[in-house]
């Protein structure tokens, strides 16, 4: 006799579960979104192609199925057309608020006597503070290895994400730490870690470089 209410019973209880867990599920699929600026290039010379395949790259290796959506160079090649009097965090935010996305992600490359310096931030627009990332290459024939060796670095650090590249990275930065462990500290290139507030942002980094 009391068959008919157990179902009920039963049958409530999935309905109950199944809406406690697919608005939790839907939140967290939500996936971040990203939109990647074009890289400035001070230079002697004509680094476009550069460029290009710096923004093309960068797409290629921060997008993440389901958890990191990356704007399209493309779009964001014509999205950056209307953008030419903003800079600095203005354009950032604009960037963030033309795109509907939380992180930004502007860099700079210089090269000098045939080096080549690469810095790079993501902002958190939402947070209001940046992460840094700093590569630097001796020379153009590794420059695009290095912004690969950033990616990997704003994977992990920013999205949490891990890749063979980091993994390399981190075990070439435990052999440099035992190999520097006499060296002077002063000597040591040191740039800063982790989310800074964005009235902190600074670029210049050449004082590291030679």
């Amino acid at each position: 006799m009391n068959k008919p209410h157990t179902v009920i019973k039963a049958i409530l209880s999935v309905f109950i579960l199944v809406g406690l867990i697919f608005p939790c599920t839907a939140v967290a699929g939500n996936p971040e979104t990203l939109a990647v600026l074009s890289f400035n290039i001070n230079a002697d010379k004509n680094l476009d192609y550069i460029k290009k395949g710096i923004s093309t790259m960068l797409y290629s290796r921060l997008t993440w199925p389901e958890k990191v959506v990356v704007v399209p160079p493309r779009k964001m090649t014509s999205l950056e057309a209307g953008l030419k009097e903003f800079s600095g965090t203005e354009l950032v935010h604009e960037t963030a608020a033309k795109t509907g996305s939380r992180y930004v992600l502007h860099g700079t490359i210089t090269s000098l006597a045939g080096a080549f310096s690469i810095d790079a931030k993501v902002f958190d627009t939402a947070e209001k503070q940046y992460m840094a990332f700093f590569e630097q290459s001796k020379n153009s024939d590794d420059l695009i290895k290095k912004v690969d060796r950033i990616a990997a670095a704003i994977n992990h650090k920013v999205f949490n994400r891990t890749t063979v590249t980091w993994e390399e990275m981190e075990q070439e930065k435990q052999k440099q730490r035992n190999a520097l462990k006499n060296q002077n500290p002063e000597n040591l290139m040191q740039m800063p870690t982790g989310w800074q507030p964005e009235e902190k942002i600074g670029w210049k980094v050449w004082k590291y470089l030679f």
